[in-house]
């Protein structure tokens, strides 16, 4: 089956000048490497993206989300010498849908086209009902209603809600809050900041630096419960919400029998079990295809997410800021290290990756240690 080639690319807003990068999805000659897909940027001028040919999909960023500026392929990673017999019948499907604001793909082998579209008709299902769980941008999500009760006494929660913020904690005391999900009030300040292209002031950024607080969010595992305990504090789930409903999609394939699958929204990637006759899902990260620093990573049941300075910034008086918020400045990251984590569930990836974005490579690797099976590769 021939692969398809996917330009994923950025665009960077700074000064009076502004530059696009296409996000262009295309069908590759026929390869060895079947089922190989190939994310790489690819310039182009906004006019562009009016004349692609009729092969061609357009994919829109989520809310400004810009993808990071890396090459990604995945593909299946070599023949294996053994396999299931049944294996030999399965035909590979993809499928493609706005999720949570942003461009995401389900690859199943199946059977047959049926079987397949019934599992990614569950798994988008999935991903849907986490987006009305998880969402800041949707007013009567649980996530909104955890918000505004904040000050007061603990509500109950999804098992779902209870879950990502459980994981969320678990990074917030192991990177002592350099990753903490109760961010909100800061994120909500940097986006004013982003758009009216200057840093907030210093008495609204102090403000809303008291009300970030991961000690100060209470998660009872007994009760299924959770309380912000200061009125004003929000939680944020940016850092973790699509690989967390990745994880969940996949899992939920897994569950109706379809465990050779990938599930990806934007930079975030969980897969399961190894397509046929191969080792693992071969995922490269790296500037070029042909670049000599890019690194191959062979996976099954495992995700896989990248966090940097290079996805979205903004130059304010010549300093380059990311858009993700340091929790302990309030200001977006400076430094430009990308981070790419490999770990065995997606919302840890995801969590993970993010962390250490901020954290830097500089900080070492203890914090990280504590997780097994999670390592970090940067760039």
């Amino acid at each position: 089956m021939a692969g398809t080639s996917w330009a994923k690319a950025a665009k960077s807003a700074g000064g009076a000048g502004r530059s696009a990068i296409a996000i262009v999805v295309k069908v590759a000659a026929q390869q060895t490497s079947a089922n190989a897909i190939v994310i790489a940027p690819v310039a182009a001028r906004s006019a562009d993206l009016r004349t692609m040919e009729p092969s061609t999909l357009s994919l829109m960023p989520r809310r400004n989300w810009i993808p990071l500026l890396a090459q990604v392929l995945i593909g299946s990673a070599g023949l294996v010498a053994s396999g299931c017999a049944a294996d030999a019948h399965l035909q590979r499907h993809e499928f493609t849908r706005l999720c949570m604001g942003v461009q995401t793909r389900v690859v199943i082998y199946a059977t047959d086209g049926a079987t397949a579209s019934s599992g990614a008709v569950a798994a988008f299902d999935v991903i849907a009902r986490l987006d009305a769980v998880m969402s800041d941008y949707r007013w009567d999500s649980e996530l909104n209603r955890l918000n505004a009760s904040a000050g007061g006494p603990a509500l109950p929660v999804s098992d779902e809600m209870l879950a990502a913020l459980s994981a969320a904690q678990d990074v917030a005391e192991a990177t002592d809050g350099a990753f903490d999900i109760t961010i909100g009030p800061l994120v909500a300040l940097w986006r004013q900041a982003r758009a009216g292209g200057e840093l907030p002031s210093e008495p609204a950024r102090t403000a809303a630096l008291r009300l970030v607080d991961w000690r100060k969010l209470i998660v009872d595992q007994q009760q299924g419960s959770a309380r912000l305990e200061a009125e004003g504090m929000k939680i944020d789930l940016g850092g973790i919400g699509k690989a967390f409903a990745a994880q969940r999609a996949v899992e939920r394939l897994k569950s109706r029998g379809m465990e050779r699958c990938l599930v990806a929204l934007a930079g975030d990637i969980v897969v399961g079990e190894a397509p046929p006759a191969s080792s693992g899902w071969r995922i490269q990260v790296g500037p070029e295809a042909s670049s000599a620093g890019a690194k191959a990573l062979v996976l099954r049941n495992a995700a896989v997410s990248t966090s940097g300075a290079a996805e979205q910034f903004i130059e304010i008086g010549g300093v380059r800021h990311s858009h993700i918020v340091d929790p302990r400045t309030g200001l977006g990251v400076t430094s430009g290290h990308t981070a790419t984590v490999i770990a065995p569930r997606g919302e840890l990836a995801d969590a993970l990756a993010t962390a250490a974005s901020i954290l830097g490579p500089g900080a070492g690797d203890d914090w990280l240690r504590r997780f097994p099976g999670a390592r970090v590769i940067w760039h």
